[in-house]
């Protein structure tokens, strides 16, 4: 029983646990710089300073930017960095006017997100909703409900909270400066970190405190104004979005303030375009391909993991729809590129595989985009194909168990079978409520927390062959008989089983789940409703065969009974050993040493040494046993 429930911890940790790295320096260098470029204004006026809280504040920070540029590594652009610090300073103590601060501080900013190659943007679209609920709940008793700066504890503090309304401050705040706020806090002053917050909860309160101080009547010109940029709307970047100001953005486009008061009161039409999967994959692979260029090896391989488990996985099961060929072809490239980053290969090698990959990942784009949405056809195999594929397997394993309870007249063990892959369905489901709510589990956790249960699943299954291998024995059988009497199926035992059957089915509902959503956005019409239909075809499938398993499985005699279920667990373990290693290899947690070894999806089998290497040592532990069972007497009847 504490065995069991602290599986259930650890697989519940595993999806809750977020880490927040300290804030390097040019990190806090950028909060800084962009913290001054708008609120400079506090301070001076017509060279004139009219708070000695706020210069005084300034000049601090004018001092500490000039240190942080100072640990930050030596380059070209880091001295001409330099230059921009003492410029900086020379502007403050002389009181020069609040836009030339604000221009030299997006000068500066700008040199640090490209020369570091920082993700200035959310993965996901932000959304507004639970930024407001995040912010009634954080931030309202200071900066007012409505974002007034005029909240029940503003009177006790100094300086006051910031008044979000404020329209010569909303057009300076880049949301990548909010971002960077939220998340370091301000010192001397009563905004603390909200590091404590999920990467994915702090861009939500970034957009929503971002667009409180955008007019509704600039977002409805803004709204016209986006509506005429058709066919160059993607000349306007999420990057882009989040790092420049509503100031900055009227110098880059004709009418940029109204257009950034629309998008940041309607995030939902830019990210719109970058929600689909194979668009994430390819953001991410010309990210680390950058990234690698510039020496960032680690970062780089983390961005190509990220382009396949964020991206390139939810769409497999749509492009296997349509096109098989081209689906297997991107998978071996992207793993491909992977191994290569991973191994620290030579630029030239990774630019090849590079340029390789883009236009895969182009066709396989242009493939789901011929129209607007999938086919009927697409969207019903491709849903039928996802249940069926992820269901199947943890399905057997249940008949395994079910079929043997009552072969054995143990039907008093079911509910702690049925409790088992309930509660999978139910944490499933949660963890998708949650993921989408609450926090973003990244596909690197995904793949770890299926990759564990994989293995553990492997190694009960492989225990539970081997026993019931040891019952075809007339001797095995005997023992089993007594035992039961006693001791079997009680106590732990019942929550052991519990347990199996419950990590066959959990590692396999969540990713179920992530598909079906992908499918989902690419679906309108009589496609969604094909999706449905492929939904319920695959359970009425997957119903018809437990229920044929289970009637003909209990008519076998025992000795046949007990060696063809124990046949089924071996293969289910040899499956299972093979997907776990895949699994763990995906999420960056295994190296991964490719072969030319053919793949064979559903038995498990990856052209990876490691995964290889695991399933032939299941193997060989198998033919052992089964050596050894045939010296003992074989079981009659």
């Amino acid at each position: 029983m504490k065995r069991f429930i602290l599986f259930y911890l650890s697989v519940a940790s595993i999806l809750v646990t977020t880490a927040i790295s300290h804030a390097e320096p040019v990190d806090r260098l950028i909060q800084l710089i962009d913290y001054v470029g708008v609120d400079y204004q506090k301070a001076v006026v017509d060279g004139k300073i009219v708070s000695t809280t706020e210069y005084a504040e300034m000049v601090e920070f004018a001092t500490t930017i000039e240190q942080l540029t100072e640990q930050l590594p030596q380059s070209s652009s880091m001295a001409s960095l330099q230059d921009q610090v003492n410029q900086l300073k020379n502007l403050i103590e002389g009181k020069a006017s609040a836009d030339q601060v604000a221009a030299l501080a997006s000068i500066m900013r700008t040199i640090l997100i490209k020369s570091h190659g920082l993700i200035v943007a959310p993965d996901k679209m932000p959304n507004l909703a639970r930024g407001k609920a995040l912010y009634a709940a954080n931030c309202a008793s200071c900066h007012g409900l409505n974002g007034d700066g005029k909240g029940p504890l503003s009177g006790t503090l100094e300086p006051r909270p910031t008044n979000f309304l404020d329209t010569g401050r909303y057009e300076k705040r880049s949301l990548y400066g909010l971002f960077s706020t939220i998340t370091y806090g301000v010192e001397g002053t009563a905004m603390t970190d909200f590091s404590s917050l999920t990467n994915a909860a702090r861009w939500d309160l970034t957009a929503y405190v971002g667009q409180l101080g955008a007019r509704d009547d600039a977002a409805r010109r803004g709204e016209q104004v986006w509506q005429q940029l058709e066919g160059k709307q993607n000349a306007i970047s999420t990057d882009l979005f989040t790092t420049l100001s509503p100031e900055e953005a009227a110098l880059k486009w004709e009418n940029g303030t109204d257009l950034m008061a629309y998008l940041r009161q309607s995030p939902e039409v830019l990210f719109a375009r970058d929600t689909s999967p194979i668009a994430f994959a390819q953001s991410k692979i010309r990210e680390s391909y950058q990234a690698y260029q510039n020496g960032k090896k680690g970062l780089a391989y983390e961005k190509a993991l990220s382009a396949y488990l964020d991206g390139f996985e939810l769409a497999e099961a749509s492009l296997a729809a349509i096109d098989t060929p081209l689906l297997k072809e991107t998978e071996r490239a992207m793993a491909q590129y992977r191994n290569f980053m991973q191994k620290k290969a030579t630029l030239p090698v990774i630019t090849a595989q590079y340029q390789k990959l883009l236009p895969l990942l182009d066709q396989a784009q242009q493939r789901l985009s011929e129209k607007n949405s999938l086919t009927p056809t697409a969207a019903f195999v491709a849903s039928l194909v996802i249940l069926l594929r992820e269901g199947l397997e943890a399905l057997l394993v249940i008949i395994a168990l079910s079929a043997f309870l009552m072969k054995t007249d143990r039907r008093d063990a079911m509910p702690y079978l049925h409790f088992g892959w309930i509660s999978a369905l139910v944490l499933g489901g949660a963890t998708w409520l949650v993921s989408e709510r609450l926090l973003q589990i990244s596909g690197a956790t995904r793949e770890v927390t299926e990759g564990v249960a994989a293995l553990t699943a492997s190694a009960v299954l492989l225990f539970v062959s081997y026993w019931l291998h040891n019952k075809t024995s007339a001797e095995g059988w005997q023992k089993f008989i007594q035992g039961s009497v006693e001791s079997a199926l009680k106590g732990s035992k019942l929550w052991g089983l519990a347990g199996l059957s419950f990590i066959t089915v959990y590692r396999e509902v969540f990713e179920t789940i992530l598909f079906y959503q992908a499918l989902w956005v690419q679906t309108e019409g009589n496609s969604a409703d094909a999706v449905i239909e492929g939904f319920l075809t695959a359970t009425l499938i997957l119903m018809v065969i437990a229920w044929g398993a289970i009637k003909y499985s209990v008519r076998l005699p025992l000795r046949q009974f007990f060696a063809a279920t124990g046949a089924l667990l071996l293969i289910l373990a040899f499956i299972f050993a093979g997907k776990g290693i895949a699994a763990l290899q995906e999420a960056g947690k295994i190296a991964q040493t490719l072969t030319s070894f053919p793949t064979i999806e559903w038995l498990g089998i990856f052209p990876s040494k490691e995964g290889l290497v695991l399933q032939a040592a299941v193997l060989i532990i198998a033919l052992l046993v089964y050596l050894k069972g045939r010296k003992a007497a074989p079981l009659k009847g």
